[in-house]
């Protein structure tokens, strides 16, 4: 099921940084019961997905650890986190800066 403790911190990520994609997924097929969630908690600029029939795992090369926190980019898993964050903000925004100053770093060169 989605790590309902992480959905606000990735929600407000999210509105900060339009020009990322949060996709929030969930373990289970319970379509209904994830837009509940979202709903309950007016979760409006949030994605979801369920990953029960889809191998995510496998195809991001990740543990079988819940919850996690994977930033992709350009198609290429960067930073993996494998427990709650207590700010997804302020990690989720270290990360894509680290991405992004190795992408100039590398321009520079």
């Amino acid at each position: 099921m989605l790590c309902i403790s992480e959905l606000r911190g990735l929600e407000n990520f999210q509105a900060k940084h339009p020009d990322v994609v949060v996709v929030a997924m969930s373990t289970v097929d319970d379509q209904a019961a994830m837009e509940r969630i979202i709903q309950k908690n007016k979760l409006d600029a949030l994605r979801v997905a369920s990953g029960k029939d889809n191998d995510w795992a496998g195809k991001f090369g990740l543990s079988e650890a819940i919850p996690q926190t994977v930033l992709v980019d350009r198609g290429h898993v960067r930073v993996v986190h494998d427990a709650v964050m207590e700010d997804p903000v302020a990690y989720l925004e270290a990360d894509v800066a680290a991405v992004r100053g190795k992408e100039t770093a590398a321009k520079g060169n």
